[in-house]
């Protein structure tokens, strides 16, 4: 019988859980998505393979899992990193920054979500997507201010997305292919802000 780490048993599992979830974005970032299998997490935590499904049904859900519990929180923490003061086209420019650094550096939820999403399931990919929501409304809510205040162009609120999206994710590839992500950065921010702004700016 496996050996109990907590008061009681739901205090157990709970550590458990959290524990695979922490081991899971420290592996997944250090080695890759691909290159973790659930035994490697199920090892660092000290665990049997057997058991991590107890928790969760394979890696696509381990991996939607820790997206849906850590990335509200990462993204509420880019927002309010935004100086306030700004105007709402200097608003929508610096979180498009904040989200490239972010896609560009981050070992787990941006590199991998990058690289993987993809290839996820339809059910993992719309888990995903949910746990953006709040990064999606802050766009939102910037645009739609931006308009308002006559600062930036009145455009379909889809293709907008869409284009920042397309936008956001290309400067993040071209850092990620660059052989020197830091020495390029200023390069591809400015470039980014530059079409972004004489594109919807007004």
């Amino acid at each position: 019988m496996p050996r109990i780490r907590a008061a009681n048993i739901e205090e157990h599992k709970e550590l458990t859980r959290a524990q695979v979830l922490e081991a899971a974005e420290r592996l997944f970032g250090e080695f890759g998505y691909e290159d973790v299998a659930l035994g490697d997490v199920a090892a660092a935590v000290g665990i049997g393979r057997t058991t991590l499904y107890d928790y969760f049904r394979d890696k696509e859900d381990l991996l939607a899992t820790l997206v849906e519990e850590t990335l509200p929180s990462t993204i509420e923490d880019l927002v309010s990193r935004i100086p306030d003061g700004l105007s709402w086209k200097q608003r929508l420019a610096a979180l498009s920054v904040a989200m490239v650094d972010f896609v560009a550096t981050d070992p787990t939820l941006g590199l991998i979500l990058h690289r993987e999403v993809a290839k996820l399931s339809i059910e993992a990919q719309e888990r995903v997507g949910r746990a953006h929501r709040g990064l999606s409304a802050e766009f939102v809510t910037i645009y739609r201010n931006g308009v308002e205040h006559g600062e930036l162009k009145a455009l379909p609120y889809d293709l907008v997305g869409r284009f920042l999206q397309d936008l956001i994710m290309s400067a993040a590839k071209a850092l990620i292919d660059s052989p020197d992500p830091a020495a390029r950065r200023k390069e591809v921010t400015d470039a980014l802000v530059a079409v972004l702004l004489t594109g919807m700016g007004t």
